[in-house]
Parts: structure tokens; sequence; C-alpha cells
């Protein structure tokens, strides 16, 4: 019995070490497909559902040198007049509503022009699941384009639209991208340490190179972002859109105008655990792989003790006897 109780300790420590490392309890984000049965309504434009826009601009930064402001430094951003992309001015600026609650299906289509981001920004709610479903049409036959599909934060969109403006010569930091641009080989953790990272939500929610995608969302609770000082802020969450040629190294390129057909569908959720439940389950698990070794061991153990009494063992036959009745 000890022989097969380490037999199975063995198996249990040891069958992880010597898996396939290409297996893993984590599957990759799958595709749903619950946006046609939605019970669409307008938008509530700026009340649950904003628009935003990233567009190129040309950034001049000129530096002033002279006898009294030797270092100083001054200049200008300029819309690109070469850019002629179908978004309006106001789609470029920070509204900073008050959103509402996403708690309606809705329909919308967004012109994105070509190496712009167009952003649809709503507060998701925990206690639904919010399934978004993105399609991707061309305003031109003579192309057949994909585009990139994110979903981020506010936290994280505002990396992702640093990282946007640098591409394009804000600060003076215009990096020319590739499809070798060593952002794409840092590991989603460490992304947001370099001038150029970020990352989406849960780094999970990034569809690359696609024309059509959908994907669900449910949140453990509400989103809040957490300062360096321990001050939080309420996250709302962005689709992005992306028609430009991004630091990702599989991200779509930009050939012309798009049209991004956006529905999004929130529906209740049917069972809400509370986040402790996991941390729970994990526990416990790993307190059983702990515990029942033990548990077996000390049963081991203890077997025969209760026999040990004079003439015990013989009477129950634990031990064998060589003993022989004499005839009389």
């Amino acid at each position: 019995m000890g022989f097969r109780l380490n037999l199975v300790v063995l198996t249990v420590f040891l069958l992880p070490l010597v898996a396939p490392s290409n297996i893993t309890p984590v599957q990759p984000a799958s595709a749903e497909s619950n946006c046609d049965n939605g019970d669409f309504v307008t938008p509530s434009w700026n009340k649950t559902v904003e628009r935003l826009a990233k567009v190129p601009n040309v950034y001049n930064y000129d530096f002033i040198f002279d006898e009294g402001r030797q270092g100083d430094e001054g200049g200008q951003n300029e819309i690109n007049e070469d850019y002629d992309g179908p978004e309006e001015t106001w789609m470029t600026w920070e509204p900073n509503n008050d959103l509402r609650l996403l708690r309606e299906d809705f329909q919308t289509t967004m012109l994105i022009g070509n190496d712009a981001v167009g952003t649809l920004r709503v507060n998701l709610d925990h206690e639904r699941r919010t399934t978004i479903c993105v399609t991707i049409e061309t305003t031109n036959s003579s192309y057949d384009p994909s585009a990139d599909v994110y979903l981020m934060t506010n936290s994280q969109y505002d990396r992702y639209t640093q990282a946007y403006d640098i591409a394009h010569g804000a600060w003076g930091l215009k990096e020319n991208r590739d499809d070798d641009d060593p952002t794409s080989d840092v590991p989603p953790e460490w992304r947001s340490f370099t001038v150029v990272g970020w990352h989406s939500f849960r780094d999970s929610h990034q569809y690359e190179d696609v024309k059509q995608v959908s994907f669900s969302v449910s949140l453990d609770g509400p989103e809040v972002s957490s300062g360096l000082f321990g001050e939080e802020s309420k996250q709302y969450f962005n689709i992005v859109i992306d028609n430009t040629n991004n630091s990702h190294r599989y991200d779509a390129q930009p050939e012309t105008t798009i049209a991004a057909y956006v529905s999004v569908v929130s529906e209740p959720r049917s069972t809400i655990l509370p986040n402790w439940t996991v941390s729970l389950v994990c526990c416990g698990l790993m307190m059983g792989i702990l515990v029942v070794p033990i548990i077996m061991n000390k049963r081991y153990m203890n077997s025969g003790l209760s026999l040990t009494s004079e003439n015990k063992q013989l009477q129950e036959g634990m031990v064998p006897s060589l003993e022989q009745d004499q005839a009389g």
C-alpha cells in the first residue's frame, strides 16, 4: 500500500512537468454569434455611447534659441491637410461625458479613413453579458480591406492613443512602423514599460487583420483603475476599430477608407458568483492535494495498532502460528 501511495503522489506532482508545453488550460478567446437576435435601438449618443476618432496630424516642434531663452521649446500641432477622411472634427475631442450603464442593444456604422481609428466608448454593466460584433466593409470596390478590433479600458486606450501620436510625430518621437517593429516581441505584461507599449483588455480581446469578428465580455465587477497613491477612477470601455499600421506585428495594413458595422447586445447574466469563489475553489483544491496523502498515510500507520494486546493478533489471524494441536 505504501508503494502505491508514493506512486500516486509522484504522479500528481510530476505529471504537469512532463506534459507537452503546447497544452494549456487557457483557451484562446472564441468568437460568439449572438448579435442577430438583438432588440436594437438607436444609440443614446453622449449618454450611453460616445463616438471618438484618431486621425493623422502633423506635429511641428521648433526649438527657439536666443540670447535670453536658450533651450526653450516652442511649436504647435496642425491638422494634416493631406488627410481627407470621413471623420468630423468633434470626433477628435475628448467629450468626458458621464455615461450611463449600457443595458440596451444598439447598432451603428462608423466610417474610418485610411490611417485613422474609430472608437465607440461605453459603460459596461458587470451584471450583464455584452456581445460585440464587428463587420468590415469597403467603400471602394477596388479593395477588400481588413482591420484590427480591440477592446480597451480608458487607461489602456490612453496608452494606445499615445503610441498612435508618437507614430505620427508627436513630441518629436516619430517612428517608422513596419512588420519588424521590436515592440511586437515584448511580452504583453511588459509593454506598459515601453514608450509605445499598449495592450487590450485582459490581453486577449485583440482581433487583428479580420473582416468580421464577434466576442463576449462578462465582468467580475465594476472596472476601476487604482492610481499610485490609492485613488480609484471608473473605467469605461472602448471598442476600437484600427485602420492603421500600428506597432503590432500581425495587424492589418491600411488600404482605404472602411465602413465598420458594429452591433452590441447586452443581456442579463443568469448566475453571478462573487469574486472570492475563485480563490476558494483554487485554495480548496490545493489543500485537498496536500491533505489526502496525509490522511491516507495516517490511516496506514494506525492500521493494526488496535490489535497489539496479547493474543489479539493471533485471534484475528493477523499473525500466522506454527503451533499444532496435539492429538490426545
